[in-house]
């Protein structure tokens, strides 16, 4: 019986040895994000690179881009990496220092002003148009419409066929109603 308690003492005082080990030499790691603002210049998809050109640096910055990598633009719609295009203003959150730099996620920002010039015919004399947009951000209602749109059309069609149907109909009553 002695034995049995030395024993079972024992067993329990290396659980609790092993336990506060643990918990004394455990490591902890912290990741710190850090946001930066670049102008976009390529996308390497051989070696999942985006690269960027920032002004407080002379040479261009490379990020990692993974799968987890989310980019999008500024209303948080998801954006194509091939779709954007050189120059584009962009803010990246990333992780990690020197080299290896690894994007988590890039917002795909809207200049300011953009500026259109009309094709003209030879001779022709237009004037340049600027055109400037201030946004708010979308409401819940309105990026929820939005994605309905884009992922289904078809069902955008059958809503707008539907309100002229009834349209028609509520004229066609409003015309036998005169007639009486």
């Amino acid at each position: 019986m002695k034995t049995n308690i030395t024993r079972t003492g024992g067993v329990l005082l290396a659980v609790g040895i092993c336990v506060w080990l643990s918990q004394a030499f455990g490591q902890s790691a912290t990741t710190t994000v850090t946001t930066t603002n670049a102008a976009f210049t390529q996308y390497v998809p051989a070696s999942e690179t985006v690269v960027v050109k920032n002004e407080s640096s002379a040479t261009p910055l490379r990020y990692v881009v993974s799968k987890q990598t989310r980019v999008v633009d500024e209303t948080g719609a998801p954006v194509a990496l091939e779709r954007i295009s050189p120059g584009s203003p962009l803010s990246i959150q990333y992780t990690g220092t020197g080299d290896r730099l690894v994007a988590s996620r890039i917002v795909v920002q809207r200049p300011a002003g953009v500026t259109t010039a009309p094709v003209t015919n030879g001779a022709a004399m237009t004037e340049q148009q600027t055109t400037t947009t201030t946004s708010r951000p979308l409401t819940r209602e309105e990026r929820h419409a939005l994605k309905e749109q884009r992922e289904h059309p078809e069902r955008e069609a059958k809503r707008e066929a539907e309100k002229e149907k009834e349209a028609l109909e509520k004229a066609k009553d409003r015309l036998d109603d005169d007639k009486h």
